[in-house]
Order: structure tokens, then sequence, then C-alpha cells
């Protein structure tokens, strides 16, 4: 089986591939963001999905955007891949209220 890692290393984008994916990745969120802990840990959606306790489709669903998962998988996933879950708030003068989030 082929790696995130892998597969990246092997299938760069370029030009208006690379601008399409980077645009939509900014569409995805959290899905984005879960997604690059995951590859940054070296973990597949499986194995990521057995560190927190659910199952891979939920992974996928959450990586592409259809799902959003709740604070509590956030504080999972963020703990499973070595990161840390901080939730920032940005008000309509562009002020950023931001605050990190620590499982008990």
């Amino acid at each position: 089986m082929t790696t995130l890692r892998e597969y990246r290393e092997t299938r760069t984008l370029r030009g208006d591939a690379k601008r399409a994916y980077d645009a939509a990745r900014r569409e995805m969120g959290v899905g984005y963001l879960i997604l690059q802990a995951r590859a940054s840990a070296d973990l597949s959606q499986a194995e990521l999905a057995a560190r927190i306790g659910t199952s891979q489709p939920t992974i996928a669903r959450w990586e592409s955007g259809k799902q959003l998962p709740s604070v509590r998988s956030l504080m999972r996933i963020a703990e499973a891949t070595g990161f840390e879950l901080n939730v920032s708030l940005r008000g309509p003068s562009r002020s950023t209220l931001s605050v990190p989030i620590r499982s008990h």
C-alpha cells in the first residue's frame, strides 16, 4: 500500500492543477487540517481511525469535508498525530481570539 507521503513524492502538482488544489483545500477547511496532521504523522486513514476509536470511512468523510468532527474528535486527532488543538475566532475588524484546547 502506498502512503500519502510516498504518493506526494511521486505526484507533485504544478501550474493550474496546483492552483486549483490550493483553492479547493482552503474550502475544505477542517478536513484539510486533519489530512495534513495525519500525513505529517505518516498515518493511513485506517491507522488514525484505530488510534482514535472510530472507522476509516469516518476519517474519509471528515477529510473530504462531507462531515465535521466534534471538538472531542478533534482533540483525539491532535493527540494521535502529535499536534495541539487551537480554536480561533476572527472578528469583523480582523481581530482574533485564540485558545489552546487540552484534554483533561
